[in-house]
């Protein structure tokens, strides 16, 4: 079952934007950003802007360590920050040892 998380929901208005991070069957995961509508740099008033990024599967495990690593760097409680973002997106963790 293909996982999928919207970063920015469909906007009104103007301009169109969305940006959508999905986790595909195959293990891949595909990050796709759209824009468009009525913008000032547009040579006939509208354009329409979409770019798709895709990790493959395996390298998913090294992209999701180096993000971790990002996020929890520097933070001397960054074992309680990463069991709350566990906690916050269902994801089932253990914690061994004394805090």
């Amino acid at each position: 079952m293909a996982h999928r998380v919207e970063l920015l929901p469909r906007s009104d208005g103007d301009r169109y934007r969305r940006s959508t991070l999905f986790v595909e069957q195959t293990g891949a995961i595909t990050l796709n950003a759209h824009e468009m509508g009525a913008s000032l740099e547009a040579a006939w008033g509208v354009d329409d802007n979409e770019v798709t990024l895709t990790v493959a599967p395996e390298h998913v495990a090294r992209l999701a360590l180096a993000l971790a690593a990002e996020i929890l760097k520097g933070g001397p409680a960054s074992v309680t920050r990463l069991e709350e973002i566990c906690k916050a997106n269902n994801v089932s963790c253990r914690i061994a040892g004394n805090r």
